[in-house]
């Protein structure tokens, strides 16, 4: 059995962290084991469920720009303490390049950089995590992304053909659709069967957008549409969603579920799934929600590949827009297709089939490294 080292800021939900997860789930951790090296302090959503499949959770101190060195010094004597690692794969877009430069001189031969968004910011930002992916690519020794417009903004389009893909891929037999779990939650939850419900999992993060859904709930229930949004996911921006909430009088009409364990059964509740971010790399949440064959409006920050069901609708971002877009989804009568969950399995996104194909990539690039 080989261990394979993944490097992010924390295993907390989120995409990135529920797409490692679900690799993690299903790869043979007879063959393959995954630890984490994280700068969190605090323990992590995924750290039982880490320790329960066998791995293991170190951490270094956060990476900052006005003190790198703790950082630097931190993974630096972690890998040195734990020669065991041949291979690590970082998770930090183009930070990545700081602690892949410590694996360098370290003599760690397999350094993974795995980009899981399109956007890699703009000003002052935007300029420094350029520089450090040009850096990047010179202390990386492979490189993966989420999809094909991942690829593009932080690689470039000479990597089209070096990058591999590893799709943000799903478990078919936990999201395909079940109608008699979607009644039972939609009674737990208080609704009826005229609700329709939009929703949205995501963390309640500034780029996820949920400020704007509200601006559509309170659009559609002012012409007379009998809808309810229900919030799947928890975060910094609570607060201000709750006083938003307050203040366009939709109390009725939004549930905040919070962090949950079954978010597949809040999506056989749901009839149609929002996603107004202003930008995404390759969302697992869309992959799940088309899974169970719910039609998706999405924003045009989300690239246009995730679309593997012709169920997703991308609008720009206006209020407008979007209610118009619902509306008459609900008065055509929101139907699931039935096929998806077989449209999202050719597609490439089933993670059986996805998790043998990376538990093998690491086993050769493993091999050719002894």
């Amino acid at each position: 059995m080989i261990r394979v080292l993944h490097i992010l800021h924390s295993m907390n939900r989120g995409g990135a962290e529920a797409m490692l997860m679900n690799y993690y789930r299903n790869i043979d951790r007879t063959r393959v084991q995954f630890d984490f090296l994280l700068t969190e302090q605090n323990r992590c959503q995924y750290e039982e469920e880490i320790e329960n499949l066998g791995g293991k959770v170190f951490r270094v101190p956060l990476l900052t720009f006005s003190n790198p060195w703790a950082y630097i010094h931190g993974v630096r004597d972690f890998l040195q303490s734990n020669s065991e690692y041949r291979i690590v794969h970082s998770h930090t877009s183009s930070k990545s390049a700081v602690p892949l430069w410590v694996a360098k001189r370290c003599g760690i031969p397999v350094r993974v950089c795995h980009a899981h968004s399109s956007d890699s910011g703009h000003g002052v930002e935007g300029f420094v995590r350029w520089g450090l992916g040009v850096w990047l690519k010179r202390v990386a020794t492979d490189f993966m992304s989420c999809g094909e417009g991942a690829t593009l903004c932080w690689y470039g389009k000479e990597y089209l053909d070096k990058a591999h893909i590893v799709p943000n891929a799903v478990d078919m037999d936990k999201y395909g659709f079940d109608a008699s779990v979607r009644q039972a939650k939609r009674e737990t939850l208080g609704l009826s069967d005229d609700d329709c419900v939009l929703g949205m999992v995501s963390r309640f993060h500034p780029v996820k957008n949920h400020l704007f859904a509200l601006d559509v709930l309170a659009h559609l229930k002012a012409h007379g549409c009998k809808v309810k949004l229900l919030f799947v996911g928890d975060g910094e921006l609570r607060s201000a969603i709750e006083e938003k909430i307050a203040l366009l009088n939709l109390k009725n009409n939004v549930i905040l579920a919070g962090l949950v364990t079954d978010v597949p059964n809040y999506l056989q509740a749901m009839d149609v799934v929002l996603m107004p971010s202003f930008h995404e790399g390759l969302p697992v949440s869309l992959m799940e929600a088309q899974a169970n064959g719910l039609s998706v409006v999405a924003s045009t920050g989300i690239p246009h590949e995730v679309d593997v069901t012709g169920n997703v609708e991308f609008h720009p971002l206006e209020v407008g827009v979007w209610a118009d877009s619902l509306a008459a989804k609900i008065g055509e009568g929101v139907k699931r297709d039935a096929e998806a969950i077989d449209k999202v399995r050719a597609a490439g996104y089933d993670i059986k089939t996805a998790s043998k194909w990376l538990e093998e990539w690491y086993l050769k690039r493993f091999q050719r490294e002894k």
